[in-house]
């Protein structure tokens, strides 16, 4: 029997669309091109840039120009924004491949056709703050038909703790899982407290394929004479930019920026160049060829790694809540501590810099990756 994919992929952040690329090819290629089936589905609130208002047959015609025209009233050249919806729509089609049904509601889950399992993961597919748009989080799969088994390989909480109310909810959905894999060891912990059995700590999917096999899918080179690559998931500040603007000066350096989501229109200093209609594969190239990277970006710390480029990772060190954990993790087990620095110290001018790769353990990312790759391959049918 086929497996079947569940995860994250309709939406502009890099990220996600690479993650489930990668994930969807390891899968194929251990399964077969035809043995691997990624749900299409319309359930994550993250959709609303890929194939939202603007562009939704299903909304009227008035309303589609309207919004048309306050998008292009907040953001930055929405004329590119489009450019880049379209480039990343094509990339998914091609390249991820969803099945031709798209499931608009968890309930339409009952009628998903058997698999031999069903693989919920990577990224932040169990965050409490997200993929709440049904009062409950889809891709704790409750609503998969009676018997179908599931495992989740990579999942993320995207928090180091899981809030109170809804511990219980994810502990029963989550014991219905015959295996499951985290991507951070604070995800491990919430786990281990929940169902009582630590999972193993597996690799995100951008991982799973190495630089090389990178390059070789998107093309490009790693010549180190781009300009300094700047990511941002949250959305853009001025701060942001004038912080950023700052790193230039003392790098004496153009700042490519680039956004998950669309870019705010912001008074941009001298230095900071907009890559707008940049798709998740010229993401992939940008940080391949570039001098450094400066990111607030999982996804964009994991390829600046892969790349062996210096970087800044910023995040919310001081609060609990936030994603800086997963940075944090990150760098001690590859001996990139001092790597992650707090956001707002950035935001305020403090010069941090960026870290190098003399004390990287490329044998422990290595052997990660082998060991991930066979744990993959024991979760399927």
């Amino acid at each position: 029997m086929k497996a079947a994919l569940y995860t994250i992929f309709r939406c502009t952040n890099y990220g996600a669309v690479l993650q489930a690329y990668a994930l969807a090819r390891t899968l194929r290629e251990m399964l077969g091109e035809d043995a691997v089936d990624v749900i299409n589905h319309r359930m994550d609130p993250r959709d609303t840039h890929l194939l939202g208002k603007i562009t939704n047959p299903n909304t009227p015609w008035f309303q589609r120009w309207r919004n048309r025209r306050k998008f292009a009233a907040r953001y930055f050249r929405a004329d590119l924004f489009e450019v880049r919806r379209q480039k990343t729509i094509g990339l998914i089609g091609t390249q991820i491949r969803p099945t031709e049904r798209i499931y608009m509601r968890p309930q339409e889950f009952r009628s998903l056709p058997p698999y031999g399992t069903v693989v919920v993961g990577s990224d932040q597919v169990w965050n409490p703050a997200l993929n709440h748009d049904f009062g409950f989080n889809q891709y704790l799969a409750d609503e998969l038909p009676d018997g179908q088994d599931r495992v989740a390989y990579a999942a993320s909480f995207g928090v180091a703790e899981l809030p109170e109310p809804c511990r219980e909810g994810y502990r029963k959905a989550l014991s219905r899982f015959r295996k499951i894999t985290m991507r951070e060891e604070s995800g491990a912990e919430i786990c281990s407290t929940l169902l009582g059995t630590r999972p193993e700590v597996v690799l995100d999917p951008t991982l799973l394929l190495s630089a090389d096999a990178w390059l070789s899918a998107v093309g490009g080179s790693r010549s180190g004479s781009g300009p300094i690559v700047a990511y941002w998931v949250r959305r853009v500040t001025q701060r942001d930019v004038d912080a950023l603007a700052q790193v230039a000066r003392r790098e004496g350096s153009s700042v490519s920026l680039m956004s998950a989501g669309p870019m705010p229109k912001l008074a941009l200093p001298p230095g900071i160049e907009p890559h707008v209609d940049a798709d998740p594969f010229d993401f992939v190239r940008a940080i391949a060829a570039s001098s450094a990277v400066v990111t607030d970006s999982f996804h964009g710390l994991q390829f600046a790694t892969l790349f062996r480029r210096p970087f800044m990772a910023l995040g919310e060190l001081f609060d609990r809540r936030s994603n800086a954990s997963r940075l944090v993790d990150f760098c001690a087990r590859y001996g990139l501590s001092g790597g992650v620095h707090d956001i707002e110290q950035f935001r305020s001018g403090v010069p941090f810099s960026f870290v190098s790769f003399s004390s990287f353990n490329a044998l422990a990312l290595d052997s990660d990756r082998d060991r991930s790759i066979k744990t993959l391959g024991g979760l399927l049918p």
